[in-house]
């Protein structure tokens, strides 16, 4: 049986797939780790979207009260920090650049903080009431922590992808 890719070589059982055209399938981003690779494209496109409604926000609060809460301007540095650090790890992670662990888990550990920061924080300091929907949204960074940051540390198909 042919190799199903180049097509000269004798292909092995279980992948059909040469020896070398597996080490080069082995080195693509693909399989498992196209999730990651939508979370960041998801965040980088919903980035922009939460930063005006968080601008909106805060102007309207201006226009009602004339005066801009620290809570907002905390609000508005950690947005900004979570966009460097999103682009950032976008770059590192389809660059395949070899910092990629130390990055992708300082990443997910910035979204952990960013929920806390914008949903478990209002609710604790103002009373915030949390539905099913709020509730959902906090657990999805919590528990894409929860799995990414232990596969990025210790997953041996990372050294193969992203460490040349």
């Amino acid at each position: 049986m042919q190799c199903i890719d180049c097509r000269q070589q004798e292909a092995n059982k279980e992948s059909g797939l040469c020896d070398s055209c597996e080490t080069l399938d082995e080195q693509k981003i693909n399989g498992l780790l196209y999730l990651p690779a939508a979370g960041l494209i998801i965040n980088i496109l919903c980035t922009p979207y939460g930063c005006y409604a968080f601008t909106g926000a805060i102007i309207n609060y201006l226009r009602q009260t004339g005066m801009i809460s620290g809570y907002a301007i905390g609000g508005v540095a950690v947005m900004l920090i979570d966009a460097a650090m999103t682009l950032t790890a976008s770059w590192y992670f389809f660059r395949r650049k070899k910092g990629i662990r130390k990055v992708l888990v300082a990443y997910y550990l910035l979204g952990v903080a960013y929920m806390f920061y914008f949903a478990v924080i209002p609710a604790w300091l103002y009373g915030a009431y949390f539905d099913g929907n709020d509730i959902r949204n906090a657990l999805f960074p919590v528990i894409g922590a929860a799995v990414w940051i232990p596969y990025f540390l210790y997953s041996r198909r990372i050294n193969k992808v992203f460490c040349r």
